[in-house]
């Protein structure tokens, strides 16, 4: 025997029938909140600043090898 049930409904019938909260407000509140970080950052994404950043770390890590290199080598005089 096979028996086949077909139900149609909204997404939003469907919660209210099982009893689950409308989280729709709580959504979109949080996505409003995200969306005025994102704006706030997108002055920090030219490519400018990128790159400043990007470089600034560069010529410490740069150091930090050549410090690295040379007590290696010096070890290695004994």
């Amino acid at each position: 025997m096979k028996i086949n049930i077909s139900i149609e409904c909204t997404p939003a019938e469907a919660r209210e029938v099982i009893g689950l909260p409308d989280v729709k407000p709580i959504q979109d509140k949080w996505l409003g909140a995200i969306e005025a970080k994102i704006l706030s950052e997108a002055e920090n994404l030219t490519p400018e600043k990128m790159i400043n950043t990007w470089t600034k770390g560069a010529s410490a890590n740069i150091d930090a090898l050549s410090s690295i290199m040379a007590k290696f080598m010096q070890s290695g005089q004994k």
